[in-house]
């Protein structure tokens, strides 16, 4: 006797603890999900989201070294015109006579000498050269614009894309709630009908029927959660940083 109230006590000390951890687990659900249902209602996280996936986008950083590429040539071809560049001197130096009547007696010439020398300093620089050049920068010019357009449409193919995984995530996160709460209702309906089945009120059949539509609902709750888990993982893949992190920082 005394041993059937230790296990009644031991029963119901179990049943309490059960009801305990099942009461903290549904206030961490609630929790969450309500963080989740805030999220999802304004999108807050959405640019936070394709931000980050821009900036790790392997495409992103291709256009972007790409763009660095075509400054660099556009520079080298603004400095080329230089190397055409050629200077130029030059230096002489001579002797002058010259003959001229003396004052004193007409008929006699008297030789005089003088020296000079001129010096020279130029820079030549070829017409071609100048030509090339112009279309050299007119040329690097448009790889620049090329890149850049390019690079515009990796960010928005980027964002298109963050976008679809993350209507997904809100979808799957809609539908884990649906089924949830249909699940919820078909164990109660189950409960019920246990109840009504043990008292005779209803066949083995109706008690049968009942217990599948619990079953279905069970599976269509863990295909709807194992969706939204897929989708988060991928959103978390794609995007670089955790949208679980992200929604913490709401709290």
């Amino acid at each position: 006797m005394i041993s059937y109230k230790k296990n009644g006590l031991n029963i119901v000390m179990i049943m309490i603890a059960i009801e305990i951890f099942s009461t903290i687990a549904n206030c961490q659900k609630i929790s969450t999900d309500s963080l989740l249902s805030r999220a999802f209602a304004n999108d807050q996280l959405l640019l936070t989201l394709i931000n980050s996936a821009q900036k790790i986008s392997p495409e992103m950083r291709r256009f972007s070294n790409g763009i660095e590429l075509a400054t660099a040539n556009q520079k080298i071809a603004k400095n080329i015109i230089y190397s055409g560049i050629s200077f130029l001197s030059s230096y002489q130096y001579g002797t002058n006579y010259s003959a001229v009547n003396e004052v004193n007696n007409p008929n006699r010439f008297s030789t005089n000498q003088s020296g000079f020398y001129n010096i020279g300093v130029g820079l030549q620089l070829s017409l071609v050269n100048m030509i090339n050049r112009k279309h050299l920068i007119k040329q690097t010019q448009s790889q620049i614009d090329i890149v850049l357009n390019e690079k515009e449409g990796a960010a928005l193919f980027v964002k298109q894309r963050v976008i679809e995984y993350y209507q997904e995530l809100k979808l799957a996160h809609k539908l884990v709630l649906l089924s949830s709460n249909i699940k919820q209702s078909a164990q109660l309906n189950y409960k019920m009908a246990e109840r009504d089945f043990l008292q005779g009120q209803i066949s083995v059949d109706q008690n049968s029927r009942v217990l599948d539509i619990v079953n279905k609902s069970k599976i269509e709750y863990e295909t709807y959660l194992n969706r939204f888990q897929t989708s988060l993982m991928q959103l978390d893949t794609y995007t670089g940083i955790s949208f679980s992190t992200l929604l913490n920082q709401l709290k």
